[in-house]
């Protein structure tokens, strides 16, 4: 029987008028048994597959071919799924191993278990053939059984117009025995059928004088029977498959329907324990089914938010390998807590599933896609590093140490500039290019060890004039005879050559440090003494060959100091509007004040400079003018 033909027994008709009763009719509200299609198969256990390898997966998928089609077709399920993931995953796996291989450059990937594919794929078309036939065989089966019961009901129809005799009563019971063998038929003509079957037992039963000792055997066997059914619905309540549980439910049922009459007084209550049987089973088993409902629900929500993240990883494209295996990771977890979840209903299946996959596949093409454009970058970069390599190969035999060692050195930055090339090429090109650099560099360094040891003696010769300078501004002598010795070490330090690279800084920074501090000592005090002296100084300069001249250059010189000195001061204030916002604003003002504050002491300096020009002028004046009297 199909599974839409799988319903509940009704309540039989009575025939009032007769001593016998009527076999069970249709006159209940047919109840629909919903089946959980995702049952798995009986004696079948998915889990058993996890470590199964491709080759194993085959064996067992061609197993599936000698049993029933519709049990092949749910465990080829499972198989087909399992196949398909250990086959992706294997087929990554041997990719990426073959990118680290020293193969050619220009061979490509093959996938050594490829043609397994087809082996998997005739296996599914032979099922899938097995169903069509199977479904056909049945659909025969059914216009085989409705043309064998419209004859048995030909055959009846003749015995009740008959005259009852012993014969006659064993037909009957041959045809029921004949009409409960024939099981399946099209839906559409089950009810008419038993219409039609009920009808002519009921006449044959209540119309024909029947030995009433042996119909009364017959209907306590009957009852006999419909009371083990009875126990056998009741003892489905311990059934665990829910698929299970209604096949037999119906099949009880069917039984109950072919049993023959029961004695009248026990019709009533035999069916009312039957149908309560029948009943309790089903609502039981209709709460689980709907607790499973609910979960896949469930299971579909889930699904739903790991299918959101799916897309959240692909819509950022990665960009670096570094990227693309943290993401590969993360579609693995997923994957993983996929399968962790239990089945969702049927209509969201193939679409939930469908969505999921195309997510995770899209990203692993991608992921193809971008390893392959990464590899022909590596290649070009291979190409572009074994051009300098060449370039370094024509200079290292050069004796123009200074300029072919600049060249090399700018090559060496181009090849830092170039990224990396394929796994198996890397070592072998940069022990060639640093080889070419290391025979030149060597070879320099031979060439040089003698003016190496000269850059020694002019690295003593440079930080004894230094310690000279420093002696030179902790001592105290004369301002003429301390720039005349800053004068002759100066240079003294130029006549010195080329010292050691990695201590020129060094040098240099200590030389500036000691000659700016012998100036900065004796400017000083120069600058002290012409404070101090400023009208004999400037008296001097009047009195000199050419004192006029002499004293307005140094006025005006006095002069473009104060007015260079106030712009300054005005660039400062501007600069303290600026910055005072700033979160340093603080300490960069108190510096500005300072500043500020310095200049306009040394505007004070010069101004008085001026007036004491102004007032030896005056002097100078009044003693050129001839006495009156």
């Amino acid at each position: 029987m199909s599974e839409e033909n799988l319903t509940t027994a009704d309540k039989p008709t009575e025939n009032k008028t007769s001593e016998a009763t009527s076999i069970e009719k249709n006159t209940d509200v047919k109840k629909t048994l919903v089946i959980n299609e995702d049952t798995k198969s009986e004696s079948f256990d998915p889990s058993t597959l996890q470590n199964k390898s491709l080759d194993e997966l085959l064996e067992i998928a061609k197993e599936l071919l000698v049993k029933t089609p519709k049990m092949a077709s749910d465990q080829f399920s499972f198989i087909r799924r399992k196949f398909y993931d250990k086959y992706n995953t294997e087929k990554d796996q041997e990719y990426d191993a073959f990118k680290k291989q020293e193969n050619d450059v220009d061979i490509e990937f093959t996938f050594s278990k490829q043609h397994l594919i087809e082996q998997i794929r005739d296996i599914e078309e032979q099922i899938k053939q097995a169903l069509k036939e199977e479904k056909d065989r049945i659909e025969l089966e059914k216009k085989k059984n409705l043309a064998l019961k419209k004859k048995l009901l030909v055959k009846l129809e003749e015995i009740v117009s008959q005259d009852e005799t012993l014969e006659t009563i064993n037909q009957v019971k041959e045809i029921q025995k004949e009409w409960k063998a024939i099981r399946i038929l099209p839906k559409e003509s089950v009810n008419e059928l038993w219409d039609k079957y009920n009808l002519l037992q009921n006449k044959f039963y209540d119309n024909h004088s029947i030995n009433i000792e042996l119909k009364e055997l017959d209907r306590q066997k009957n009852l006999a029977y419909k009371i083990e059914l009875t126990k056998k619905v009741e003892g489905l309540m311990d059934e665990k498959s829910i698929k299970r549980c209604f096949i037999m439910l119906n099949k009880y049922h069917e039984e109950y329907k072919n049993t023959g009459p029961v004695p009248k007084e026990s019709n009533e209550p035999i069916w009312q324990a039957f149908k309560k049987a029948s009943d309790a089973v089903h609502e039981a088993k209709q709460k689980i089914i709907e607790e499973l409902e609910n979960n896949k629900i469930e299971n579909l929500k889930k699904k739903e938010i790991l299918l959101e993240k799916a897309i959240l990883i692909n819509a950022v494209l990665a960009r670096t390998p570094k990227e693309w295996s943290e993401k590969s990771k993360q579609f693995e977890d997923l994957f993983t807590e996929w399968k962790k979840i239990g089945p969702v209903p049927k209509s969201n299946k193939d679409a939930v599933w469908i969505n999921f996959n195309g997510n995770r596949n899209d990203f692993f093409s991608q992921k193809k896609v971008f390893f392959n454009g990464l590899n022909d970058q590596r290649k070009e970069n291979l190409k572009a590093k074994e051009i300098l390599c060449d370039q370094v190969e024509a200079l290292k035999s050069s004796t123009d140490w200074g300029s072919t060692s600049k060249k090399i050195i700018q090559i060496q930055a181009e090849w830092k500039k170039i990224g990396p090339v394929p796994d198996k090429y890397n070592q072998k090109i940069w022990k060639k290019f640093r080889a070419a650099c290391d025979f030149f560099f060597d070879a320099k360094n031979k060439a040089n060890a003698g003016k190496q040891e000269l850059e020694r003696e002019n690295l003593k010769k440079k930080e004894e004039l230094i310690a000279q300078l420093q002696e030179l501004a902790s001592s105290e002598t004369g301002n003429k005879t301390a720039f005349q010795s800053l004068k002759k070490i100066n240079a003294a330090w130029r006549t010195i050559g080329f010292i050691p690279h990695k201590h020129l800084n060094r040098v240099n920074k200590a030389y500036d440090t000691a000659s700016n501090a012998v100036y900065k000592k004796y400017s000083q005090k120069i600058e002290e003494q012409k404070a101090a002296n400023l009208t004999e100084h400037y008296s001097e300069i009047i009195n000199s060959s050419q004192g006029g001249q002499a004293l307005e250059k140094e006025e005006r010189n006095i002069q473009r100091k104060i007015t260079s000195l106030k712009e300054e001061i005005s660039s400062i204030e501007t600069n303290m509007s600026f910055f005072a916002s700033s979160k340093t604003a603080d300490k960069m003002l108190k510096e500005f004040e300072q500043k500020i504050t310095k200049t306009k002491k040394h505007i004070d300096r010069l101004k008085k400079e001026l007036s004491t020009i102004k007032q030896v002028r005056r002097n100078n004046s009044k003693a050129s003018q001839p006495d009156e009297s």
